[in-house]
């Protein structure tokens, strides 16, 4: 059985997003999920996981990517391979503590 969510995203935009009430009066949380996993298996695994109610969820494919890095012996080549990232909006009332014990 595969794990459908990996980890939850602390980037910049993230966290921003999930400070910040949308219209409807929701928040928006980032996860890097599994790359087989489907809209509607996010959802189950989030509510199961948090117990929150999820109103929608948003996915988007992340590519893989070279990063070079300038050394005294020249330049570094390492892949940052590609991920699975979704975007899950809560109900509004909905709130998660993720970024509590950053």
């Amino acid at each position: 059985m595969k794990q459908i969510l990996i980890k939850p995203l602390f980037t910049e935009k993230a966290i921003t997003r999930s400070r910040k009430k949308s219209r409807s009066g929701s928040f928006t949380y980032a996860f890097k999920v599994h790359p087989e996993a489907t809209k509607p298996e996010i959802k189950a695994a989030i509510e199961a996981m948090y117990g929150v109610l999820v109103d929608e969820v948003r996915t988007a494919y992340m590519p893989a990517r070279i990063r070079y890095r300038y050394t005294r012996k020249g330049v570094q080549e390492s892949r940052i391979p590609s991920y699975k990232k979704a975007y899950v909006r809560l109900k509004p009332g909905q709130e998660l503590n993720l970024y509590e014990n950053l």
